[in-house]
């Protein structure tokens, strides 16, 4: 487990309260709670179908939770208002709190007509409104950082797809978000290109990123984690590490939907104005 000083007195910076989800009449989430604190890395495991990925996703709404909350740093993501007054927040409302999350995917996302700097800088010019200038010189630092000093200007098609999983990961952590979602980031590599993104996962663990991942990468896993949680049948049915709560269980040890492809005129940075940014929409799968 990874070596940590956290301080987990203070108000944590994701707090999920009872939060249900059914697809249909299909249970997927039987009310979970969680907390998540400022520097903390928390990796949730399980079984195919155990919720897993649908709890992350209604992390930032891209799957709306039908009961329950999850806010981050006190403002509730999905819903306004209490009782009979609440309601689900628009899409406008929820842009800004959307952005205070960073998330990378199974699948890496990226716009294919866009070179590896312009998908890191996109956000940060429509969601951040960054000027363009500051906005490359970021991107182009966090392109260096995960080692891609000498990819900037290729598009995803000429990427390895550990490279175009690492120019995901560099998009994610740009936008300076308080907690970043990571879906079984290495499922769809080939397993020579693994070790390269983890690499990249484990620096963010030790600089006090605060992460929250989906993995199969056991030994990863508990390399990097303040806390393992294992779900099941949609439930947290144990926790293990040195932040697990007083009690906490030992652990032994033990989809996404489809992103619209840009079509149309395109604005100078490759994108139409008000086009929706990658994001995996749809039900996904319910593991």
């Amino acid at each position: 487990m990874k070596t940590s000083q956290l301080d987990r007195s203070g108000a944590p910076v994701v707090a999920i309260r009872g939060v249900k989800k059914s697809f249909g009449q299909t249970p997927v989430l039987g009310g979970v709670d969680l907390d998540v604190h400022r520097g903390e890395v928390v990796t949730i495991i399980g079984p195919s179908g155990s919720g897993k990925t649908t709890l992350l996703r209604c992390i930032n709404l891209l799957e709306v939770y039908d009961e329950g909350s999850v806010t981050i740093d006190g403002v509730e993501v999905g819903y306004r208002g209490q009782g009979a007054d609440r309601v689900l927040r628009s899409e406008s409302e929820l842009a800004p709190i959307r952005a205070e999350t960073g998330m990378v995917f199974q699948m890496f996302y990226l716009f294919p007509h866009l070179t590896a700097l312009q998908n890191v800088m996109l956000g940060l010019v429509k969601v951040r409104k960054m000027p363009r200038a500051d906005a490359e010189a970021a991107a182009a630092g966090w392109l260096k950082r995960v080692g891609l000093a000498d990819r900037m200007s290729h598009l995803p098609a000429q990427l390895s797809g550990g490279q175009q999983q690492r120019v995901g990961i560099a998009r994610a952590v740009a936008m300076g978000p308080k907690v970043i979602l990571l879906d079984e980031i290495t499922s769809a590599l080939d397993p020579s290109l693994v070790g390269e993104v983890l690499a990249v996962v484990r620096t963010l663990a030790e600089e006090g990123r605060t992460m929250i991942l989906v993995t199969h990468e056991m030994a990863f896993a508990k390399n990097v984690s303040d806390r393992i949680v294992k779900m099941d049948q949609g439930r947290i049915v144990s926790e293990s590490g040195s932040l697990a709560p007083e009690g906490g269980e030992h652990l032994s040890s033990g989809s996404s939907g489809n992103l619209p492809i840009p079509r149309g005129p395109v604005a100078d940075d490759g994108v139409e104005d008000g086009e929706e940014l990658p994001h995996a929409g749809g039900k996904g799968d319910l593991g």
